[in-house]
């Protein structure tokens, strides 16, 4: 008799916490796909195609470094030591690509699709034009 009780106990437990997580648990996963729905959870911050104006203070294989600054001769002041114009928010890295044919001490502007949340930032699918002086 003890043991006819333990299963309906048992049995009765197991209805009621697996109706309540399976009812409980229903909008939650409604409301989080409603969510993704609308809004776009991504490593890039969005932004309308800006230019990013500055001189090109350093090439390589993967990034160009861009610096706004006024002056060409500034920018190329910060050339090894750009850290301090990335926290003022005054640097872009630029993917380079097989085409491009820049040089240190062009003055470019860089209209990116988004930019990376990172310091200094990342240009995202970028559109070059360089500005002749």
């Amino acid at each position: 008799m003890i043991k006819t009780k333990q299963k309906l106990v048992v049995l009765a437990t197991t209805l009621v916490l697996g109706c309540g997580l399976t009812v409980g648990s229903a909008p939650a996963f409604a409301e989080v796909n409603d969510f993704s729905s609308h809004r776009s959870l991504s490593s890039v911050e969005k932004e309308e195609q800006q230019p990013f104006t500055g001189y090109l203070i350093s090439i390589d294989d993967i990034y160009m470094i861009v610096a706004d600054t006024p002056t060409k001769e500034e920018a190329l002041s910060y050339k090894d030591d750009w850290w301090e114009l990335a926290l003022q928010n005054k640097i872009l890295k630029v993917p380079v690509s097989s085409d491009d044919a820049y040089e240190v001490g062009d003055k470019l502007n860089v209209y990116a699709d988004a930019m990376t949340n990172s310091i200094p930032p990342i240009a995202i699918a970028p559109i070059i034009e360089k500005i002749s002086e």
